[in-house]
């Protein structure tokens, strides 16, 4: 397989993961998580224990699409020789990645800081703060995605 090739490869994988993990948690864990952990300062314990994991794996899969999405415009001639779909995924996922940076050292970091003080009401008001903005990032996926597809398929 080309260069260009395992570029696409792990820039595929690395949204999957990234969008993946926000779809289960933002859509399916957290939303159910109120109904069998009823004590604040358990469910923000949890909440926190579980978005440590999970910004550690979308570290990772950001800085693999940073690379391999950024490296494969300069493959492929820079900025200048993109086409419509191709631009949209640069801005879009350039603006996912600043949303991510903004979720982690925004609403997460206070929520870690909340913690520490056993302020279960302000841990409580910043995770929901990490679920609004992520799932802004969800919904800024879907053109995103459309976009690759676009590229690479037509439409």
């Amino acid at each position: 397989m080309s260069v260009l090739g395992w570029a696409s490869f792990l820039h595929v994988l690395a949204v999957v993961l990234w969008i993946g993990g926000v779809f289960f948690l933002d859509l399916i864990l957290v939303p159910r998580l109120a109904g069998y952990v009823r004590a604040p300062d358990e469910r923000a314990r949890l909440l926190f224990s579980l978005f440590r994991v999970f910004f550690a794996w979308v570290w990772v899969a950001g800085l693999v699409l940073v690379v391999t999405g950024y490296g494969m415009v300069w493959v492929l001639g820079g900025l200048r020789a993109l086409n419509g779909a191709r631009w949209t995924m640069v801005v879009v996922g350039t603006l996912m990645v600043l949303l991510a940076l903004y979720i982690y050292f925004g609403p997460y970091w206070r929520m870690g800081r909340a913690l520490t003080r056993s302020d279960w009401e302000e841990a409580g008001r910043a995770a929901a703060r990490v679920r609004l903005f992520s799932g802004m990032n969800l919904v800024l996926a879907v053109p995103a995605i459309l976009a690759g597809v676009w590229s690479v398929f037509g439409l």
